[in-house]
């Protein structure tokens, strides 16, 4: 993070950018695979209810436009990891079967499958699709609510946040840079 002479915060983030396209039939099948044996993690645990990890806050007011802007400019560098599994296991599991207690493992499948997106970034999540991620909130895995980059978690972290910030993405040849976004804007 730098501040130039104008006051206004400049935060750096990574920037990725990769080919979309239908996500590959076996990939959906690993992660349909990796659910049931989740799920199975999650039935042989003792005390289920111990795994539930209670949901962190999002961001609020100013501090939610700077990181929706940082995530944009992004594209989703952070979610690359996610792969075939997007880090759901019995933990989130766990949150969501006693947030729908009605659905049996078939159906937590099911609710799974039909938000993995239709087209996806080549190498990144099955949940990454064209405008961000496809998975409800409350779906994801508590990792993808709360992980932040360098950049936006120091900008989480400031003990006064600024009137005025610039997001600069970049990584390689690929540059992108946001308006900058008032306070009083939002």
């Amino acid at each position: 993070m730098s501040s130039p002479s104008d006051d206004v915060l400049v935060i750096a983030v990574p920037a990725q950018q990769s080919p979309m396209g239908p996500p590959d039939k076996a990939r959906v099948r690993a992660f349909k695979r990796h659910l049931v044996e989740s799920l199975r993690d999650l039935r042989a645990a003792r005390h289920p209810e111990r795994l539930i990890q209670p949901a962190t806050p999002p961001p609020e007011g100013f501090a939610a436009t700077v990181v929706q802007a940082g995530c944009t400019q992004c594209q989703g560098y952070c979610c690359r990891g996610g792969g075939d599994h997007a880090y759901i296991d019995e933990r989130t599991l766990a949150r969501v079967r006693q947030a729908r207690p009605a659905l049996d493992a078939t159906g937590i499948i099911a609710l799974y499958t039909r938000a993995i997106a239709a087209e996806a970034n080549a190498g990144s999540c099955l949940f990454h699709g064209v405008h961000g991620c496809t998975l409800a909130q409350p779906l994801r895995a508590e990792l993808c609510n709360t992980y932040y980059c360098n950049g936006l978690r120091d900008f989480l972290r400031l003990p006064r946040q600024p009137d005025k910030v610039r997001i600069e993405a970049a990584r390689g040849s690929i540059r992108r840079t946001s308006a900058v976004l008032r306070r009083d804007s939002g």
